[in-house]
């Protein structure tokens, strides 16, 4: 017989809470932005080697000019109109999170796994294929801490965080959410504990039982999280 799993308290990555959707409007531009930039229909992975293959961006230099130049690419390469140059700044300046005029990868890993489409396991690859720079197939503690703390920035808001707070520990920031999740990854996937993981560790953990991978790619369904 295959000996009982020690009982863990839940984790950011469960289901089955009542945590509302963020409301506020960043969470209504991530919608909007999606369906009026056809981001939406376009596969992520394909989005992610698209842009990374201007190379502006693995310097952090990625400019609202450049990022023009190769959304209007990608989405021709897929039949669609580009969207308007008003549109085109918006979708910019939500992937651009500190606000500071260009876009590195971390900002921009975060927000093509927000607006493409793709499953859970085709965004999970994606984010991993971006991170593992030199190739060696892992990633370190400190790269998924940044990935988490981009994606939760774009979606939390102080209403979700009075009801997580309402529900158990204490969380401030999206960086002490993205704290607490790494080190859940970390202490459950990271079974040599050498401060990195692997492709098949990472998709492992997304895909633990009680786990939901989506709500990572998507705020608008954080209703799903219970902590």
């Amino acid at each position: 017989p295959t000996a009982a799993r020690e009982p863990r308290p839940p984790t950011v990555m469960q289901k089955g809470g009542e945590l509302p959707a963020a409301q506020d409007g960043q969470s209504t531009d991530l919608r909007d932005l999606r369906s009026l930039s056809r981001l939406d229909e376009v596969p992520v992975g394909e989005a992610t080697r698209t842009f990374m293959a201007g190379g502006a961006v693995a310097d952090g230099k990625l400019t609202l000019q450049a990022f023009s130049i190769l959304y209007t690419d990608l989405v021709l390469q897929r039949g669609f109109e580009p969207a308007s140059e008003s549109v085109q700044r918006r979708v910019f300046g939500l992937i651009d999170q500190d606000s500071n005029g260009v876009v590195d990868l971390m900002e921009l890993v975060c927000g093509l796994s927000l607006l493409c489409e793709g499953s859970d396991e085709d965004k999970i690859a994606s984010v991993f294929r971006a991170f593992d720079v030199n190739g060696d197939g892992f990633v370190s503690r400190d790269e998924m801490f940044t990935f988490f703390t981009s994606v939760f920035r774009v979606g939390l808001n102080e209403k979700a965080l009075a009801v997580m707070n309402s529900m158990g520990p204490t969380i401030q920031s999206a960086e002490e959410l993205a704290s607490v999740t790494v080190m859940e990854c970390f202490k459950s996937a990271d079974l040599n504990h050498d401060g990195r993981l692997s492709l098949e560790e990472m998709t492992k953990w997304f895909n633990e039982p009680g786990h939901d991978p989506s709500f990572l790619f998507s705020p608008l369904r954080w209703k799903h999280l219970q902590f």
